[in-house]
């Protein structure tokens, strides 16, 4: 039986349309992704699924019985309420049986009923306690606890007035709450928002396992490949569905379209050679089947033309070029409210370095996190990555001039210039209007400014809106606007995706990769980060970290370590399980195998030494042949040369593995935490 189903609905504000005849229907455990770029009417679709707005036309039929919960993007509390006091909300009705089942504990206990009281008060107890116990009554504070820190929020904060907390906090507040509530429909909109790469995958984790049905709204593209199973395309006031997640809905769209295209043109080819026929015949001999022909042409069904939503056109390039070394960090400590300071912002010349004053003192509390030596180069993209609220703003503030280093240098390349992309677009004039906000970033004519607006999606008299204004889509996109102006060949980007839909993080993710500078960038956007770093610098546990390769790769190196520390979580368990005459054998194998291993590593540093040697032999045996021209003598030396460099490359490989295995082998694992269940009622 489907859980929800809507029929011929229509939905529009004044005299703008905003869908019209969407029908579908959602069955139990459905996940289905909601796309569409922004203004399509995806919030209004989601408001009526949830019974908030009425569509004025059509049917919307919820099962009877069914529950729907509902997250929007911007969120409301009670005045007065803690944090505690809000998510407990979730669980009124096992509070309900709770206070129910004290109130006949206490009535037992004054022992003055007579029989028949006493042992209608006894099954009643019964019965409130199995339906407690299967409600979930017994583990309720631990699946709260356990959603609030999946979705980062401390314990320390449960007792907390909601006032203190962050709008960021605030939204994962409610996302939690709407978790925990027991619903049939689960209705999310962008419910990635203010989380953290850690908090996203444990939100991906939670709703795969999900066994309501769920309608979301993201922006967020690993995040529906992750979740999705359906999904729901609202384009043009239409609703079109598909099935899979949203890799396989983007390969069947482009299918579709593509189809559509084929046969409207098709479509127009059949028409074009009937109008000619009709046109040629309809005043001589064969006029009865040009008549015929013009009654076909009538009743004919006709196909539009697909229609495609329009897509920004960016290109950002640079004619200036920067040294190799585009910056370099020396024991550069990151600090909270600091001075302003010079950075990267320092126009192209001469190098130029970046050092604390001299003598600063910072209390312990203002450091944010230290960073090793470090050196981004010409061509490199550097994602920056690691918890909210660890400092990764403040280090890109720190590089652009914006505030100063705690302690340490930058020392800036030469020939640097950068543009820089603040996460909360301070760098636009909320006083000015579009079109003067882009002649102040460069001077041209008002004509070819609007054109080049045009190419960001910003037509008409959106050029005259004031900043202020601007939807926070619209604000990303016009700084974008001056950031393709720039002539920048170093992008200091913070979180540039933020506000975009999902057809505008793909033209920007193209246009990034086709940069030929250098980018830093700080995003919570995984396809973004996949497709375009280089390095990820993982700020976490007071320490910036640089790992070098793609996303992909650093998220495997992750599992494979978390892979490896919890097999040694593993057999520690079962050493001590063993006894400890058990666990110490298995301690003095393990010894063994790790010395074994060090003296394997020895050994394969002396072999690569020496195959070194013979490549380094080699190569100049090459050179002398060469200066002789003994072709014979060279082609048996670069036959020897390449056995040998495929030697070494193994032996090296050998080694790397090697040294990870002892690595891994060294971790001290800590035991895990005691998850016991705390329930909520207790029996007297």
């Amino acid at each position: 039986m489907a859980t929800a189903t809507a029929a011929r609905l229509a939905k529009s504000y004044g005299a703008e349309r905003v869908f019209a005849d969407v029908s579908f229907e959602i069955q139990a455990q459905d996940r289905i992704a909601l796309v569409g770029v922004n203004g399509s009417g995806k919030s209004t679709l989601l408001r009526i699924l949830a019974g908030l707005d009425r569509p004025d036309h059509g049917a919307l039929s919820i099962a009877g019985g069914a529950r729907v919960g509902y997250l929007p993007q911007e969120v409301t509390f009670p005045a007065g309420k803690t944090l505690r006091e809000h998510v407990l909300g979730a669980f009124e009705h096992l509070l309900a049986i709770e206070a129910k089942l004290c109130e006949l504990e206490d009535e037992l206990a004054r022992g003055d009923a007579n029989e028949a009281r006493l042992q209608a008060l006894l099954e009643q107890h019964a019965r409130l306690e199995h339906q407690y116990e299967y409600d979930g009554g017994y583990s309720y504070e631990n699946r709260m606890r356990e959603v609030l820190a999946g979705l980062g929020i401390e314990e320390h904060r449960l007792d907390q007035p909601l006032e203190t907390f962050s709008g960021g906090q605030r939204t994962r507040v409610a996302l939690a709450e709407r978790l925990l509530v027991a619903q049939d429909l689960l209705l999310l909109d962008e419910p990635t928002n203010h989380l953290d790469l850690a908090a996203l995958e444990w939100l991906e984790d939670y709703l795969a396992k999900a066994s309501q049905a769920i309608v979301a709204v993201s922006h967020d593209r690993y995040f529906l490949d992750k979740v999705a199973t359906r999904v729901w395309e609202l384009s043009f006031g239409k609703l079109e569905t598909y099935t899979g997640n949203y890799s396989q809905y983007a390969a069947q769209r482009t299918e579709r379209q593509l189809r559509l295209q084929r046969e409207y043109e098709a479509q127009q080819e059949h028409i074009a050679r009937t109008e000619a026929f009709i046109r040629r015949y309809r005043a001589g001999q064969r006029y009865r089947q040009a008549r015929g022909r013009q009654k076909q042409l009538d009743r004919l069904e006709r196909i539009g033309r697909p229609r495609e939503v329009g897509r920004m056109r960016l290109t950002i390039g640079s004619t200036l070029r920067s040294g190799d070394t585009v910056l370099a960090l020396e024991d550069l400590v990151v600090g909270a409210a600091t001075a302003p300071g010079k950075g990267l912002r320092a126009a192209p010349g001469a190098p130029v370095v970046l050092e604390a004053t001299r003598g600063r003192v910072v209390p312990a509390e203002m450091l944010l996190f230290r960073c090793p030596e470090v050196e981004l180069r010409r061509g490199e993209r550097a994602a920056i990555v690691g918890p909210n609220g660890t400092g990764k703003t403040t280090l890109l503030r720190v590089l652009v001039g914006e505030q100063e280093p705690a302690a340490g240098r930058v020392y800036v390349g030469h020939g640097v210039q950068v543009a820089y992309y603040a996460q909360a677009h301070e760098q636009l004039d909320p006083s000015r209007t579009v079109l003067q906000e882009i002649l102040a970033a460069k001077p041209m004519g008002e004509e070819a400014a609007r054109t080049y607006l045009g190419r960001f999606l910003f037509s008409g008299d959106d050029a005259f809106k004031l900043v202020s204004s601007l939807s926070g889509g619209e604000r990303s996109r016009l700084a974008l606007v001056k950031l393709a102006l720039s002539n920048a060949n170093v992008l200091v980007l913070d979180e540039p995706t933020n506000h975009l839909d999902i057809d505008a993080r793909d033209a920007l993710e193209e246009t990034l990769s086709a940069f030929e500078g250098t980018i830093l960038f700080v995003s919570h956007d995984r396809y973004l980060i996949d497709s375009l770093a280089t390095h990820v610098w993982e700020v976490a546990a007071g320490a910036l970290t640089v790992h070098e390769g793609t996303w992909s790769e650093f998220v495997e190196e992750r599992r494979r370590l978390a892979s490896a520390q919890e097999a040694t979580v593993e057999a520690v368990r079962a050493a001590a399980s063993r006894g400890a005459d058990a666990a110490a054998h298995e301690a003095r194998a393990h010894s063994r195998r790790l010395a074994a291993q060090r003296q394997r590593l020895e050994r394969l540093e002396a072999e690569i030494g020496e195959v070194e040697g013979k490549v380094q032999v080699l190569a100049a045996e090459i050179e002398v042949a060469s200066a002789a021209a003994n072709a014979t003598l060279i082609a048996d030396l670069g036959r020897q040369h390449e056995m040998t460099a495929t030697q070494l490359a193994q032996l090296e490989d050998e080694w790397l593995a090697l040294r990870e295995a002892i690595e891994c082998a060294e971790t001290a694992a800590r035991p895990p935490l005691d998850t016991a269940p705390t329930g909520g009622y207790r029996s007297a």
